[in-house]
């Protein structure tokens, strides 16, 4: 019969294989996979695509910035937030945005946004390429650390014998 302390070495030896080793099947390739990856790789290099979401965040960046502060800074203020110990709507005229209290570079926001944003699903979508031509290789760094992870095991359950003896 094992001893508590063996029998906990053990678990622990357990909980981290599964702990490495349960996103294995995740590696696992087949065409659905393969075609799913190829589908998210498609639509986020798709320049169409790109142009579409740079201007809807675009748009979502220019409605924030025209957005009145003051009732924004009001409601702040009845949930009891201060800035400096005064409250924050005093000072803020009734006609005054969000815009206009990020200052005059926050007016830029919206078009670096729709600039950006194409650039950055491009990439997204290049690394998402990558990753699907890495799939193999990390198919094997499982595969060899699976059987690592099963002579450590191994190792850990006879050195609990010994220890037991």
């Amino acid at each position: 019969m094992p001893q508590p302390r063996s029998a906990l070495k053990l678990a622990s030896c357990a909980a981290l294989a599964l702990a490495v080793l349960a996103p294995a099947p995740a590696l696992a390739r087949d065409s659905a996979r393969d075609k799913g990856l190829a589908e998210i790789e498609g639509r986020l290099s798709d320049p169409d695509t790109q142009q579409a979401m740079g201007d809807a965040l675009a748009g979502m960046m220019a409605a924030l910035l025209d957005m009145k502060a003051a009732p924004f800074t009001k409601a702040m203020d009845k949930m009891g937030k201060s800035m400096g110990g005064r409250p924050m709507a005093r000072n803020i005229p009734d006609d005054a945005t969000l815009g206009d209290l990020a200052g005059p570079d926050a007016r830029r926001a919206p078009a670096k946004i729709a600039r950006q944003v194409p650039q950055m699903m491009g990439a997204m979508g290049a690394m998402t390429g990558v990753m699907q031509e890495m799939l193999p290789q990390l198919e094997e760094m499982g595969k060899r650390m699976g059987e690592q992870m099963g002579k450590s095991i191994e190792r850990a359950e006879q050195r609990a014998d010994r220890d037991q003896d």
